[in-house]
């Protein structure tokens, strides 16, 4: 099957991997989003020591800097847009003009802070994303108080998103040995016009597959033989407790 970008950092080796469980590395994820989310407006030294962290975090699992700004480009428009409102509509004094927008200085501010912090929650999930294979990420979702439709909507929506992924690569395949040497335009002319039978195969085998899951005692969780991972909980319990510092001196820091 394709998509194996998406586990593509799971199995390298790295500190970070080697001394926490997928299920601890979960916690210390949701730990490092909130306390970038949720640290008082105005504590830039506290987000500076955040972000120090966070580099730290990107460097124990030894994530490339490129693939880890790749993913981020991904997600963090839908941030940037909200923000772009904030120095227009942010009442205060003007500290620029562009045209016959005037952007005032609260209003930056706010906004910095605002992708400040989504860039730093979003980088601790992604490195969270980028170590972890997926099939362990979702047995590491059960282990959070979340309704049990919910992980099991997310397991099979994930391995549907790779049957479609393979029943798309056999369908170009054939067309390519029926076309042969057309054009690219005529070659993606016939993809198109091949989409709902792809959907109508796809589906047929999810319903085989849904089927064969339920046979081999599928009832909203699939058992495995594979024993549980199981690792120390020193390294997890001390990274969330610095995380909480953090947003203890970000609190203080507004406070005094």
């Amino acid at each position: 099957m394709g998509f194996a970008h998406l586990d593509r950092f799971a199995g390298r080796p790295s500190w970070l991997a080697q001394r926490t469980t997928p299920r601890q590395r979960l916690w210390i994820a949701l730990a490092a989003a909130f306390a970038a989310g949720l640290m008082p407006p105005g504590a830039w030294r506290a987000l500076g020591v955040l972000a120090i962290l966070v580099a730290l975090g990107v460097r124990a699992a030894r994530l490339p800097l490129r693939a880890l700004l790749r993913r981020l480009a991904q997600a963090l428009p839908f941030f940037l847009l909200p923000a772009l409102a904030l120095p227009v509509s942010v009442p205060g004094p003007t500290a620029l003009e562009v045209g016959p927008l005037a952007l005032t200085e609260p209003g930056l501010l706010r906004a910095g802070e605002i992708v400040v912090r989504a860039t730093l929650a979003v980088s601790a999930v992604t490195i969270l994303v980028s170590i972890t294979r997926a099939s362990d990420l979702l047995a590491a979702l059960e282990s959070l108080p979340l309704p049990r439709l919910l992980t099991a909507s997310l397991a099979l929506g994930y391995r549907y998103v790779y049957l479609l992924n393979d029943e798309l690569e056999r369908s170009g395949r054939a067309l390519r040995s029926r076309l042969g040497q057309a054009s690219r335009l005529r070659f993606w002319r016939a993809r198109a016009l091949s989409l709902a039978h792809l959907f109508i195969r796809a589906h047929e085998r999810a319903v085989r597959i849904h089927s064969a899951m339920l046979s081999r005692g599928y009832r909203d969780r699939l058992p495995s033989l594979q024993p549980e991972v199981r690792g120390s909980a020193v390294w997890s319990v001390a990274i969330v407790g610095l995380l909480g510092v953090v947003w203890l001196g970000g609190v203080l820091e507004v406070i005094a």
